[in-house]
C-alpha cells in the first residue's frame, strides 16, 4: 500500500517480549524497519519515511509551510526543537498527513496531522502500545477487537464526530493535532492543535480582499502540494463550486489530471452540464459515468476493514466506478473537493448576523449581511434582525447538533446522553457565536479526511480539507462568508477569474437524496429484516417498535425518516462484517 506503519512501545519498566517483537518482525515483512531498540521498535513501507538517528521517525508526507514538495530530511536544528517541544514544533512549522514519533529521555510522543488523511490506531496489551495505520495490521499481530455496543450507539447518534473511541473495544484513535505521550508511567493523552486558536479577533482577516487572496493562496498551496508526486489524477468533477475550484488549482499547477463526473439514474444528481463547464474552463479531459441503484448491495459494509461505520452504502457504486476509471486511466489518486461545504461556511446561520451585533453593532456591515442572508431565502430583513438579537444576547455561542436518536432504544440514548460533546462544539468564551458554528461545521470535514479506509482500492485525497486552508479559512469572519445571493462567499471571490460564471454565481446543488431513496425503496424488505432481526436489535441499541412502524406505511417515501434508516443500514452491515 505505501502508506502503512507499524510501532511497538514499552508502557512500563520492562521491555518489549522478545516473543511479541519476533512475531511482528514474520507478520510485517512487507514493512521496513526503522527504529529498533528494546523499547521502541518502527516499521514502515512509506516513502516519504523520515529517519533520525536519535529515535525520532516522521511517517508520511511533511510540507513547510509554503513549500509544495514534500520534506525528504530534517536538519538537525530542527530535530533538537521538535524533541524539546514534543512536536509542537511539527505542527507549528509543518503541515500534511503524517504520523511523527519523537523519542526523550523517558518518553516516546506520537503526533497526528491535524487533518492528516493518515491513520493511527493504538491498543494496550500487556505492557506494550501497538500503534498502526490500519486496523488489519494490528489484527495480523493476533489483535481481536470485539465490537463495543454502546460506542457503536454514540457514533450513530453522531456519525460524523471523530473521538478518542472507536467502535471496538479497546481500539483507540489519534485523532489529528493530538499527541500520545508514551512511557514507563503509561499513556498520557494531550491536543496539540485546535481551530479555536484561529477564531481570535486578533487573528482575523478584517479585509475582505485580503481574506479572498489569503484563500487562493492556501488553496493553491494545498492542491499543489498534495498532487506533488503523483502522475495523473483522476478528479471527481461534479460540477459544484468546490470541485470547480480544486480543477483551476490544479490547472495552475499544471498537474496531469483527467476528470470524472458520476451521473445517478436520479435528475438531482445529473451535474454534467456544470462538469463539463469546468473541465473546459481547466482545459482538463471529462468521462461520464452512470450509476445506479443495482450496484448497491445493503448488506456489504465498504468499512469492514476499520473500526467504525463511516463508509454509506449508496457510494458503493461511485467508488467501484471511480477506482476502475482510475485504473483505466494509469491514475494512483483521486482527488475530489470534499470538505469545501465546511472549511467554506457553506452555512446560512443567523450566528453570522449575530457575529455582526456583537462585533459593532447595527452598522452597515450587519445590514449588509441580513440582506444577503435574506436574499438566499431565509426570512425578511427585520425578522432575520430580531433572530439575530436573540442569538447575539439570549443564548450561548455554543451550536447545537442534536443527536440521531430517533430509533436508538432507550439504553441506547441513555448512553448518548452520558458522552461528552465533541471538544469543536464547545467554544472559548468570547468566541462569536457564527466563529463558533464555523469551527463546528468543521468536524464532518476532519471525520471525511481522518477516518481514511487504508484498503480501498484507490487512494482518496481531499485538499480543501488540509490544515492550511482551514487555518486561513477560520481567520476570516464570518460576514466575509456571505454575499448578495452567495454563501461561501470568500471562495467565489477568490476564484472567480479562474471560473465560468455559471459556476461562480449558481445556487443549486447536487444531491444524493434522491439515489438514496431509490436504494431504500429497491432494498426495503431486505432493510427491514436487516435491522429487526440482526445484529444492532441484538445488542439492544434499536428500538423494534420504532423500526417496525417506520415501515408500516407502504408506498414511495415521504419524507427524510428514510435517510435515518439508510445510516443504521450502514451500522448494522458493518456489525455484521465484523462479527
Amino acid at each position: 500500500m505505501g502508506r502503512r506503519f507499524l510501532a511497538m512501545l514499552a508502557i512500563t519498566d520492562q521491555p518489549i517480549p522478545r516473543d511479541r517483537i519476533e512475531m511482528a518482525r514474520k507478520d510485517v515483512t512487507s514493512l521496513t524497519p526503522l527504529i529498533e531498540t528494546d523499547r521502541f521498535m518502527l516499521w514502515s513501507d512509506h516513502r516519504h519515511g523520515i529517519a533520525h538517528a536519535a529515535g525520532h521517525a516522521v511517517i508520511g508526507e511533511i510540507f513547510d509551510r509554503g513549500s509544495t514538495r514534500p520534506e525528504i530530511t530534517l536538519d538537525e536544528t530542527m530535530w533538537i526543537a521538535i524533541a524539546q517541544s514534543r512536536g509542537q514544533k511539527l505542527i507549528e512549522r509543518y503541515w500534511g498527513s503524517y504520523v511523527a514519533f519523537i523519542t526523550g529521555d523517558a518518553a516516546v510522543t506520537i503526533l497526528r496531522a491535524p487533518m492528516g488523511d493518515l491513520g493511527c490506531y493504538y491498543i494496550r496489551l500487556d505492557g506494550v502500545l501497538m500503534i498502526a495505520s490500519d486496523l488489519a495490521l494490528l489484527s495480523d499481530l493476533g489483535c481481536r477487537f470485539a465490537v463495543d455496543p454502546y460506542a457503536l450507539a454514540r457514533h450513530i447518534a453522531h456519525p460524523e464526530w471523530r473521538r478518542t473511541e472507536t467502535c471496538l473495544e479497546n481500539l483507540k484513535e489519534l485523532r489529528g493535532g493530538d499527541r500520545l505521550v508514551a512511557s514507563a508511567e503509561g499513556v498520557k493523552h494531550e491536543t496539540l492543535w485546535s481551530p479555536w486558536s484561529f477564531v481570535t479577533r486578533d487573528r482575523m482577516i478584517e479585509d475582505p480582499r485580503e481574506a479572498a487572496r489569503a484563500v487562493r493562496n492556501a488553496v493553491h498551496l494545498a492542491v499543489r502540494a498534495r498532487a506533488a508526486g503523483h502522475g495523473r489524477l483522476v478528479l471527481l468533477l461534479s460540477g459544484g463550486l468546490d470541485s470547480a475550484i480544486v480543477a483551476a488549482s490544479l490547472k495552475a499547477a499544471d498537474a496531469d489530471v483527467v476528470g470524472l463526473n458520476l451521473i445517478g439514474d436520479d435528475a438531482a444528481s445529473d451535474e454534467r452540464h456544470y462538469a463539463a463547464m469546468v473541465a473546459r474552463s481547466a482545459g482538463v479531459e471529462l468521462l461520464s459515468r452512470t450509476f445506479d441503484a443495482e450496484r448497491v448491495d445493503v448488506r456489504r459494509s465498504g468499512a469492514a476493514h476499520m473500526p467504525y461505520p463511516v463508509h454509506r452504502c449508496f457510494t458503493q457504486a461511485q467508488d467501484a466506478i471511480a477506482a476502475e476509471a482510475a485504473a483505466r486511466c494509469g491514475a494512483d489518486v483521486l482527488m475530489d473537493g470534499g470538505g469545501g461545504d465546511n472549511v467554506f461556511f457553506a452555512s446560512r446561520t443567523v450566528s453570522i448576523l449575530a457575529d455582526c451585533l456583537v462585533f459593532s453593532g447595527f452598522d452597515r456591515r450587519f445590514w449588509d449581511a441580513a440582506r444577503a442572508l435574506g436574499d438566499l431565502g431565509q426570512a425578511g430583513t427585520w425578522a432575520l434582525a430580531c433572530r439575530a438579537a436573540h442569538r447575539a444576547w439570549c443564548r450561548s455561542p455554543a451550536p447545537r447538533q442534536p443527536p440521531a436518536v430517533e430509533f436508538l432504544s432507550d439504553a441506547a440514548r441513555a448512553t448518548v446522553d452520558d458522552a461528552p460533546t465533541h471538544p469543536w462544539f464547545l467554544p472559548p468564551t468570547g468566541v462569536l457565536p457564527g466563529r463558533a458554528s464555523h469551527v463546528a461545521l468543521l468536524a464532518p470535514a476532519q471525520n471525511l479526511v481522518e477516518a481514511i479506509n487504508a484498503q480501498a482500492l484507490t487512494r482518496a485525497i481531499s485538499p480543501l480539507a488540509s490544515q492550511p486552508v482551514v487555518e486561513a479559512c477560520l481567520r476570516i469572519p464570518s460576514w466575509h462568508w456571505l454575499a448578495p445571493g452567495r454563501d461561501r462567499a470568500a471562495a467565489r471571490q477568490a476564484f472567480e477569474p479562474d471560473l465560468p460564471e455559471a459556476i461562480v454565481s449558481r445556487r443549486s446543488k447536487g444531491t444524493p437524496t434522491g439515489f438514496v431513496a431509490a436504494i431504500f425503496e429497491r432494498n426495503r424488505q431486505t432493510i427491514r429484516d436487516m435491522l429487526l432481526c440482526g445484529h444492532l436489535a441484538s445488542l439492544g441499541l434499536i428500538d423494534r417498535n420504532k423500526i417496525s412502524q417506520a415501515f408500516a406505511t407502504p408506498g414511495p417515501v415521504r419524507n427524510l425518516r428514510f435517510v435515518g434508516i439508510m445510516e443504521l443500514v450502514d451500522a448494522e452491515a458493518w456489525a455484521a462484517a465484523r462479527s
